[in-house]
């Protein structure tokens, strides 16, 4: 199946492609696969709770931030610091303390980031973009387009901040059964390479016939604008297979149905993406963190499900022998309230951290912090130490760095879209 089958057959499947609205972008051509470094950008939706995470606050602190464990007990794995074990993740969950234990060396963690919104869609947005203002794509579309323009499986994803604001294509492959059954339409099963509906001749005949109409479509348009995004989306090479090429790296039907965490399942069609060179980001996501009743009862589950998640994800990423082409990244929306609200649950806050390990991370590190009361603390930019006179941590800061880390600082796409002149480079990821 050819990219112009695939952007057809997509539409009217399980699999969504939105193609950039830049319809002078040029089309993808066959060449070099791209090679890395590959990013993943785990989303957990609603607003997450660093203060039961990587910031813990005790609950006998100036403000009852949390009901499970006192200032001392604390536990500190290194430069880290994580609640402790005993508190309950859930049985199918991760703890900190054993997560941190786990990746001490390759984590780089970082709070007191300010996001400066309580809004769900500002949150998401500025944290994955930088910017507060509508408009502007995330990094996983601007990695996308600097790295391969045209792509039409540059930049998956299944959730988080999805804005491409026209730069690159996005494509929707989280269900591995539907990716395998578009990757081969004339295949009754898709494992099986004979079980045909039609013979080869007639299938060639088909798509023959497929490509002409779609060609008398593009010829018969007159309208300038329409004749180029016309020929973007049908008049892609050919014979490329790259959903077939992408179906065949996805690891056994045994594997997948054994895969009873969704970030794991997410991370295998990103992993044979990467694998193949045909994705360059995906964005993965989790859901349910806003919890303004029973915070307790329903967030510390849902964190160590999401923590079980990320050793998993990074699991598959070592299986496929890239963990050192891979940079994973970890973030939500924003983060929730120091105190408790009537319902005994937690509202909006802006004050958040995030999480990153691999390639180009210099691990073993925190960056930032809070006080007591959940408020973020100033730090010098050129030594990221403590300073009353000092400034905030920004997601700009940590999307400015991500460029950087990409590569893609000096990019058409990043230019298009850039961060403001004045934020600072705080070399959060390479001191």
């Amino acid at each position: 199946m050819d990219r112009r089958s695939f952007l057809k057959l997509a539409a009217t499947s399980g699999i969504a492609v939105m193609a950039p609205t830049a319809f002078t972008r040029p089309v993808y051509a066959a060449g070099p696969r791209y090679g890395g470094p590959f990013f993943i950008m785990i989303h957990a939706s609603g607003g997450w709770d660093p203060t039961y995470l990587c910031d813990p606050k005790g609950s006998d602190g100036p403000v009852n931030i949390n009901k499970m464990f006192k200032m001392a007990e604390i536990a500190p794995v290194g430069v880290f610091k994580t609640p402790p074990a005993t508190v309950d993740y859930g049985a199918s969950g991760m703890k900190p303390f054993d997560f941190v234990t786990k990746y001490k060396n390759q984590l780089l963690v970082i709070n007191g980031i300010d996001t400066t919104t309580g809004n769900h869609d500002t949150g998401t947005r500025v944290i994955w973009s930088g910017r507060v203002a509508e408009g502007y794509p995330g990094f996983g579309a601007v990695l996308a387009a600097a790295k391969t323009p045209g792509n039409p499986l540059g930049f998956i994803s299944n959730g988080g901040y999805e804005a491409t604001a026209g730069l690159t294509s996005l494509t929707r492959l989280g269900n591995i059964d539907t990716t395998q059954r578009i990757a081969y339409p004339n295949r009754r099963d898709p494992a099986n390479a004979m079980s045909l509906y039609h013979t080869d001749a007639t299938w060639n005949r088909i798509n023959q016939t497929q490509r002409d109409r779609l060609a008398s479509l593009r010829d018969g348009t007159q309208v300038p604008r329409l004749n180029r995004g016309q020929a973007a989306l049908f008049m892609a090479r050919d014979p490329a297979n790259d959903l077939a090429a992408l179906a065949a790296a996805l690891p056994t039907q045994a594997a997948v149905n054994a895969a009873s965490n969704s970030l794991q399942r997410q991370a295998m069609v990103a992993v044979a993406g990467f694998k193949t060179g045909l994705a360059v980001a995906a964005n993965l996501s989790i859901g349910g963190f806003d919890t303004h009743g029973n915070h307790d009862g329903g967030h510390i589950p849902l964190m160590g499900n999401l923590l079980a998640g990320i050793d998993l994800v990074w699991t598959e990423i070592t299986n496929a022998g890239l963990a050192g082409k891979v940079v994973v990244a970890v973030g939500s929306d924003f983060g929730r309230t120091p105190a408790y609200n009537a319902q005994n649950g937690k509202d909006h806050w802006n004050i958040t951290s995030m999480m990153f390990m691999g390639a180009g991370i210099a691990g073993g590190r925190v960056i930032g912090g809070t006080d007591a009361n959940f408020k973020a603390k100033k730090f010098n930019p050129a030594t990221l130490m403590e300073d009353p006179n000092g400034i905030r941590i920004n997601p700009e800061h940590i999307q400015k760095a991500l460029r950087d880390l990409a590569g893609v600082t000096d990019s058409d796409p990043a230019r298009q879209f850039p961060l403001s002149p004045s934020v600072a480079d705080l070399r959060l990821f390479n001191p």
